[in-house]
């Protein structure tokens, strides 16, 4: 079957390779010059059109809404504490939440990618220490030991460590101590990685395997008829229009895919958050972090990285967006993150010399991405607003090549049926 992939984004390369090895002949359309060239550091981060029109969009839906939406929130609200009194009543056992499908979902990806080193070949990249997700509230630390067994049964690798000892695993946060509720822990995790050597590696052993792009073409519609898609719409490296044509077709375009799939009336609710994303000098490597950080009462990601300047810190962090920060960012919030630095790693970073970027992203209502079956019975989601790190593309590509086939996925998840 001839399947179409709309973008070349790590979903998109990573459905295509999996679409390839069942057997598919398989085009994949990207208005880059290169595949995965977000991952591989070929395109800046940016607030794209795609996510500012949205952003207005979403903005006006609210303004539309807003002399009924209270009244909806209340209704909503009493239904919800209804249906959990009947489930205590009747003893029905609660529905899945979307965080228990994310661990899922990361379980099954970290054993995708582990696979594809030992059989592919794909190299495994800077080796680092492991992941480490710190915890300075004592409430929040005992709600995470609570979780630990049914974690651990969904497959989360994460270990919990007491604040000694994860003091001794990254000794940089020594500053902590006395504040320090404890950690969780992951050895040798493949998301704190960077992605660039996996996305370049990944491109390879498509073409290898036959996978055929095209880059620098831009998807303008895709033409519905009869409940199916009959044809996708293009403009080509020129800027001429042109026609392709599959049996299938992949979405795969990120924040523009919900453009197209309101075009073809297919809902794909979304809120926007906006990254911010600082790089910092180290002024004293030996202060530094060896191991990946999430500051879960900070809510930052901290990660070691080299650059062409030395070594730095590169601090991530993602607030709710909204129109009138869509071009300025907060220089408060920016400020917050370096003194949150200043204070967990004293005397590590030069933060009078950091650097600032910013990205809106589309993140979907429950905060899972959207992979499965559309209405049209030949187009199919493969779109993973709100997932962190780029280890759950493994696991989605291979899911909707898997589903795109007319097989079941391999693991539980809250895959999109029509």
């Amino acid at each position: 079957m001839r399947v179409v992939v709309l973008g070349a984004g790590l979903l998109g390369v990573t459905s295509a390779y999996y679409l390839q090895q069942l057997g598919h002949e398989v085009i994949v359309i990207d208005r880059h010059a290169t595949p995965a060239a977000k991952a591989r550091g070929r395109v800046e981060t940016a607030v794209t059109a795609a996510a500012a029109q949205l952003l207005r969009q979403s903005a006006a839906r609210r303004a539309a809404r807003a002399k009924w939406l209270g009244l909806y929130v209340s209704y909503v609200s009493l239904r919800r504490r209804f249906a959990k009194l009947l489930d205590r009543v009747i003893g029905e056992a609660p529905k899945s939440k979307p965080i228990e499908h994310l661990v899922r979902l990361g379980a099954y990806s970290r054993g995708i990618v582990r696979s594809l080193r030992d059989e592919a070949g794909v190299p495994p990249g800077q080796r680092n220490a492991g992941l480490l997700s710190f915890y300075t509230d004592a409430d929040a630390f005992n709600a995470r030991l609570a979780r630990a067994s049914h974690w651990h049964a969904l497959g989360c690798e994460e270990r919990l460590v007491s604040a000694e000892e994860a003091l001794h695993i990254e000794p940089a946060l020594q500053a902590l101590r006395g504040e320090l509720a404890g950690a969780a822990y992951s050895l040798d995790d493949p998301a704190t990685r960077d992605p660039a050597q996996f996305a370049a590696s990944m491109v390879f052993l498509c073409r290898a395997a036959g996978v055929r792009f095209l880059t620098q073409h831009t998807v303008i519609s895709l033409k519905e008829r009869a409940g199916r898609i009959e044809h996708v719409e293009l403009l080509d490296a020129n800027g001429q229009p042109t026609v392709l044509r599959g049996q299938a077709y992949v979405l795969a375009l990120g924040i523009s895919s919900a453009m197209h799939a309101e075009r073809l009336k297919i809902a794909m609710p979304f809120r926007f958050l906006r990254e911010y994303i600082v790089t910092i000098p180290l002024k004293d490597a030996s202060r530094a972090p060896r191991v990946a950080l999430r500051d879960r009462q900070g809510k930052l990601r901290i990660r070691r990285i080299e650059t062409t300047g030395g070594d730095c810190l590169r601090v991530s962090s993602t607030v709710r967006a909204s129109l009138d920060e869509e071009n300025e960012p907060d220089s408060d919030r920016v400020d917050a993150i370096l003194h949150r630095i200043e204070s967990l790693l004293p005397g590590a970073a030069d933060t009078a010399h950091a650097s600032l970027q910013t990205a809106v992203h589309a993140v979907s209502r429950d905060g899972l991405p959207m992979i499965g079956k559309t209405r049209l019975f030949n187009l199919f989601l493969n779109v993973a607003p709100g997932a962190r790190g780029w280890i759950n593309a493994c696991g989605a590509g291979k899911s909707i090549a898997r589903i795109v086939s007319g097989l079941r996925p391999e693991f539980e998840f809250a895959f999109r049926n029509p």
